[in-house]
């Protein structure tokens, strides 16, 4: 076994548990430090995150920032897609699939850091209420994140906890539904590499042992911080992911 391979799945875990976002390092690491191809890398996440998902559930799912209306929806949309985006990796390229991923997240990421706060005075000061997604908003998102997660071997949260966090979501409640959400959307995934045999279940199922006690952490972490403090987290997390992710992509 690669020493690398201990820290690096418990590291994932607690970022997966903690703020949503961590499973985007997971494929490109495969690729780096056990020379998968983008594909089997994909693969192989998707098989070791339905440790983490199911944690995550487990965790989140009886949570009071659960909003249980919006989280099915998003389901209903991700789950079929998600099979589609498994599928249509074996024609894409992982490393430009990720290029866009990557731009994404570090933008949203800095977005957050710098001007979100300004954001939430103003529409306290106009006196917005909190937004809520409509049904079919909601299962058209679910349909983007589930086919643009599968597609890179992702994951779903760290794709939907930056949309929701920029349309007004709380942070725990961008983080719970995008761990439920997770769900289904990585095991119609997997079923979508499965039959194509781009799949490492030996090393996917050690590493998803080892992130599901990362993730139990992380996730317990997250409900206990202060809601101020889990944004500043998520957000530069997500910075450092879509700075890694788009490294990576530059070397090749």
């Amino acid at each position: 076994m690669h020493l690398a391979l201990v820290p690096l799945a418990l590291a994932v875990g607690l970022l997966v548990g903690g703020v949503g976002v961590g499973g985007v390092v997971l494929p490109p690491a495969l690729t780096w430090l056990f020379g998968m191809t983008p594909h089997d890398a994909a693969g192989t996440s998707m098989w070791s995150f339905l440790f983490t998902c199911a944690v995550g559930t487990i965790v989140y799912g009886r949570s009071p920032a659960m909003d249980r209306r919006m989280t099915g929806l998003l389901a209903l949309g991700a789950a079929p897609a998600a099979v589609a985006g498994a599928l249509a990796n074996g024609v894409l390229p992982g490393e430009i699939a990720l290029v866009p991923l990557g731009v994404f997240t570090l933008v949203t990421g800095v977005w957050h850091l710098c001007f979100r706060a300004r954001a939430e005075r103003r529409r306290a000061e106009e006196g917005a209420a909190r937004p809520r997604m409509g049904a079919l908003a909601a299962v058209s998102l679910g349909v983007f994140i589930g086919f643009c997660s599968a597609i890179t071997g992702t994951g779903g949260p760290v794709l939907l906890i930056p949309i929701l966090l920029i349309i007004g979501i709380p942070a725990v409640t961008a983080v719970a539904a995008a761990q439920l959400v997770s769900l289904p959307l990585v095991l119609c995934a997997t079923a979508g590499y499965a039959v194509q045999g781009g799949i490492d279940y030996g090393m996917g199922t050690l590493i998803g042992a080892l992130a599901a006690v990362g993730a139990l952490l992380g996730a317990r972490l997250a409900l206990r911080m202060p809601q101020r403090v889990l944004h500043r987290v998520t957000a530069g997390v997500l910075v450092g992911i879509g700075a890694l992710v788009l490294a990576n992509a530059a070397l090749g």
